[in-house]
C-alpha cells in the first residue's frame, strides 16, 4: 500500500506543478500575474502500471506485485497564483509471494486534494490523501486452499518547495524539497477453509521521509506543437519508519501464536524517472512518464499516459 500511495502521490503532485519553459513565460510574474480565463481550470485522466519485487528478509521470502490504475483530476486557479485541485486514483494490485503457494490482491480508491501557490519562480504544493481498500488473500497447503477478505486504509500527505530555475534555449533546471508522511491500517483477518486456517491481528504502520532531487526538462517547437522532455532524480531518506507485527494464531488450537515482522525499506534510497509531452492544441496536452523506486531491498517501475485539459 505504501509503494502505491507514494505512486499516487507524487504523480499528482507532479501533474499539479508541471511548468514548461513556454507556460512560464506565459506568467512571468507568478502570483503577481492575472491567470488567463482560458487556463483558469483543467482537468487530467491517467492509466498506469506498476511493477515492484521485494528481496526475502528473515522468514519472509520475498515477493512480487502487479499494479493497474487509473486516475481522474480536476483543478482551478482560484486567485491569482494559487491554484486547488482534487484527484481520485483506483487500482488493483496483485501480490505473489516468492516460493510459497501464496497471493493477495488489493483493491484501493484513493482520494487526494491539493493546493498550490506560485511567486515568480517559487512554487509550493501541499497535498492530502485519504485511501480505503479491500484485501482479499489465498494460501494453499495439502489440505487445499485458506482464504480471507477484510479491509484496508491509508492516510498520507505532502509538501514540497521548488524553485523555478530558467536556462538559456528553453531549458530548465527545478531544485525540489520534498517531505511526505503515511499511515497504513490493515484489520484483523481470519482465514476460512484449508486444514489450518489462521487469524491475524490488525496492523498499524507509519512512515516520514525527505526527498531531495531536482528535474531538468527542454522544451522545443515542432509544427506549432510544444514538446517538452525531462528527466528527474532525488534522494530518498526514510526518517521514520514504525511497523506493527502481525500476530498469527492457529484457528485449530494446535500451535502457539506467532508474530510476523513487517517488512521495511531501506533507510536511503533514490528515486529516477523521465516525461515527454506534447501540447497538442492550447487546450490539450498528451504525457507519457517512467517512474523508478530503488532502494536496497526494493526496486519499483511504473509506466503511465496521461492527457490534460485546459480552459
Amino acid at each position: 500500500m505504501f509503494d502505491v500511495g507514494s505512486q499516487f502521490l507524487q504523480r499528482f503532485d507532479a501533474v499539479y506543478s508541471f511548468r514548461t519553459a513556454a507556460s512560464a513565460a506565459n506568467n512571468p510574474q507568478g502570483g503577481g500575474a492575472e491567470p488567463s480565463a482560458e487556463q483558469r481550470y483543467r482537468t487530467w485522466f491517467e492509466g498506469y502500471g506498476l511493477r515492484s519485487h521485494t528481496d526475502a528478509r528473515g522468514d519472509f521470502t520475498g515477493d512480487s506485485r502487479k499494479t493497474y490504475g487509473g486516475v481522474a483530476g480536476v483543478g482551478a486557479t482560484v486567485a491569482p497564483g494559487l491554484n486547488l485541485g482534487i484527484s481520485v486514483d483506483q487500482s488493483q494490485s496483485i501480490i505473489n509471494v516468492a516460493g510459497l503457494a501464496q497471493r493477495g490482491r488489493i483493491d484501493l480508491t484513493q482520494v487526494g486534494a491539493i493546493a498550490g501557490y506560485e511567486n515568480g519562480p517559487w512554487n509550493i504544493n501541499a497535498t492530502l490523501v485519504r485511501g480505503f481498500g479491500d484485501i482479499h488473500s489465498s494460501r494453499v497447503d495439502l489440505g487445499g486452499a485458506s482464504t480471507a477478505s477484510y479491509h484496508a486504509a491509508l492516510w498520507a500527505a505532502m509538501a514540497e518547495l521548488n524553485y523555478y530555475w530558467a536556462l538559456p534555449d528553453n531549458t530548465r533546471f527545478v531544485p525540489k524539497l520534498t517531505f511526505d508522511w503515511m499511515r497504513t491500517r490493515t484489520d484483523a483477518f481470519t482465514e476460512i477453509g484449508g486444514t489450518t486456517p489462521i487469524a491475524g491481528s490488525a496492523v498499524t504502520a507509519s512512515r516520514v521521509r525527505m526527498l531531495i532531487g531536482g528535474e531538468l526538462g527542454h522544451s522545443w517547437l515542432v509544427d506549432r506543437r510544444i514538446m517538452d522532455v525531462s528527466v528527474y532524480g532525488r534522494f530518498v531518506d526514510n526518517l521514520s519508519q514504525n511497523f506493527g507485527a502481525l500476530q498469527i494464531s492457529d484457528t485449530t488450537g494446535v500451535n502457539l501464536p506467532q508474530f510476523v515482522a513487517g517488512i521495511r525499506e531501506s533507510n536511503l534510497g533514490t528515486d529516477a524517472g523521465a516525461a515527454l509531452s506534447a501540447k497538442v492544441t492550447d487546450a490539450m496536452r498528451l504525457y507519457i512518464v517512467y517512474d523508478g523506486r530503488f532502494r536496497s531491498n526494493l526496486t519499483s517501475h511504473s509506466g503511465t499516459v496521461g492527457a490534460e485539459f485546459r480552459w
